[in-house]
C-alpha cells in the first residue's frame, strides 16, 4: 500500500488521463460533469478539503445540487486518505451507498520479466483514437457507439500525458484493444484492455501489454506501469497477479439515486 502522499498523487494522474468535461472547484474538492460517460469523469475526487466541519453539509448540498443541473447523480470517488474523514460517515447518513469496489495494481518497468508474443496476431500501436479502436469497443464494451463518441472526446481531451493504442488483429480483424497514458512523473496508466470473447486465455492481453513495453515505453521513459479493476473481476485480477503486479490502493465510489 502506498502513503498517503503517494495515493493523493496517483489520484492526480487519474484525474489528468481522462480529463472530464467541465469542473467545479469547492473547498479543494475538484467535481466532474461528462455527460454521464463513466464514473470517474463524474464524480466528485475528494483530494483534499480546504473549509470546515460546520460548512460540510452544505458542501455536500452544493454537489448534490451541481450534480441535478447535470442531470447526474452525485457521486464521490473514495480512496483511503479521502477528506475530510467524516465524509463518508456524512454521506451514508444522507442516503449515499457504495459500489464498484476497484484495486488500482502496478509495477515496475525493470521488474517486468520478458515473455513471449502470440504471433498468431498482428500488433498495432497508435498515436490517437482510432474508428476501429472505437467500434470494437463499441461491440465488446458496456458503451454503445454513443457513449464511445463521448469517450472519443475524453480521449481527445488528453493532452498533457503522452497517449497510445494499441490493436490486435487476427485475419485483418480487430481482436483486442490497449489504451495507454502517460503523465510527464514517468507513469503509464493502462485502460480498455478488451479481447474477443473467442480469442480470451491466448496470451492476446499479456502480448500487447508487452508490444507496448517493446515499443513504446522504453523510448518514452516509462518507470511505472499501472491500471485499475474492480474487485469482482478476478478473472483479470488472476491475470495481473501473475504478470507481478502489485496492489498500489483500492477505492470505491459513493452514490445518492
Amino acid at each position: 500500500m502506498k502513503s498517503k502522499k503517494e495515493i493523493k498523487q496517483f489520484q492526480e494522474f487519474l484525474l489528468n488521463s481522462w480529463p472530464a468535461k467541465h469542473y467545479y472547484f469547492l473547498n479543494g474538492w475538484i467535481l466532474r460533469f461528462t455527460d454521464g460517460i463513466t464514473s470517474r469523469a463524474n464524480s466528485v475526487f475528494p483530494i483534499r478539503y480546504t473549509g470546515t466541519d460546520e460548512i460540510l453539509e452544505s458542501d455536500i448540498a452544493i454537489v448534490e445540487k451541481a450534480y441535478k443541473a447535470h442531470n447526474l447523480p452525485p457521486v464521490f470517488t473514495m480512496h483511503e486518505f479521502y477528506e475530510p474523514k467524516n465524509l463518508k460517515g456524512k454521506l451514508l447518513k444522507r442516503g449515499y451507498h457504495t459500489y464498484d469496489q476497484t484495486i488500482a495494481l502496478g509495477i515496475q518497468i525493470d521488474d517486468i520479466h520478458p515473455t513471449t508474443i502470440t504471433n498468431d496476431f498482428e500488433y498495432f500501436i497508435f498515436n490517437s483514437r482510432v474508428k476501429e479502436f472505437s467500434e470494437f469497443l463499441t461491440r465488446f464494451s458496456k458503451w454503445n457507439e454513443d457513449e464511445q463518441n463521448i469517450i472519443q472526446e475524453i480521449n481527445q481531451r488528453i493532452v498533457i500525458p503522452k497517449k497510445c493504442y494499441v490493436i490486435a488483429e487476427y485475419q485483418n480483424e480487430v481482436m483486442g484493444t490497449l489504451f495507454a497514458a502517460l503523465v510527464p512523473q514517468g507513469y503509464l496508466y493502462i485502460g480498455d484492455v478488451f479481447v474477443h470473447p473467442d480469442f480470451r486465455r491466448k496470451g492476446v492481453a499479456t502480448s500487447m501489454l508487452f508490444k507496448l513495453k517493446n515499443e513504446w515505453v522504453k523510448s518514452n521513459r516509462v518507470k511505472t506501469i499501472w491500471l485499475q479493476v474492480e474487485k469482482v473481476n478476478t478473472k483479470a485480477l488472476d491475470l495481473y497477479h501473475k504478470l507481478g503486479m502489485k496492489k498500489l490502493y483500492d477505492y470505491y465510489y459513493m452514490k445518492y439515486e
